[in-house]
């Protein structure tokens, strides 16, 4: 990983947690900028699922706590602009399970990578968001994650603690500009740009 700086396809080098931090933080990016018009349990549900996956790897486990939020998430039946955001979702959550397995099932190691990789791709097919969008957000969240992690002297199974979570800048919702960009992108292709 030296000497790498913003490329994704690295993902598979994180610790299994971090790979599972990064699918919740695209999850949460595509469940923020969904339209508005959606139903709110839709993005409710999944911004808990997210919280419930961070939580399980700053501790490095699946938690029993948090087992019904992922679940209730991973199982929703996608709705028409939640599709991406809800099939990627669904990865996360496998990516959490195989993190969890992974001390007592060598094969779980690269479900893990797997599943973290598929969240990602269901990610950038969700509304609001396109490939290349979840690709440098995913490229710059690599390589907060490799940096906090090496900081924090994470090992490939641990859990990430509150010194990794500290390091990292927060998902936040798109602003009304960003929201106005997407719209005038969705009625012309070009953006406007000659």
């Amino acid at each position: 990983m030296e000497g790498r700086i913003f490329e994704v396809d690295t993902y598979g080098e994180l610790p299994l947690w971090a790979q599972v931090l990064l699918a919740s933080r695209l999850v949460r990016r595509a469940a923020l900028w969904l339209p508005d018009d959606l139903p709110a349990e839709t993005r409710q549900t999944l911004l808990a699922a997210c919280d419930a996956m961070d939580r399980c790897a700053i501790a490095g486990e699946w938690l029993k706590a948090e087992r019904a939020v992922i679940e209730k998430a991973a199982n929703m039946q996608p709705v028409a602009d939640a599709c991406g955001a809800v099939n990627a979702v669904y990865y996360a959550a496998d990516a959490a399970h195989a993190a969890h397995d992974s001390l007592d099932f060598s094969a779980a190691e690269s479900a893990c990578t797997s599943s973290a990789g598929k969240a990602m791709a269901e990610a950038g097919k969700s509304t609001g968001l396109n490939p290349l969008q979840v690709r440098i957000f995913a490229a710059a969240d690599v390589d907060l994650l490799r940096f906090a992690c090496k900081e924090a002297g994470v090992g490939r199974y641990g859990g990430l603690g509150t010194a990794v979570m500290e390091r990292l800048c927060p998902v936040y919702p798109p602003d009304e500009r960003d929201k106005g960009s997407r719209v005038r992108a969705e009625r012309d292709p070009t953006g406007g740009a000659r």
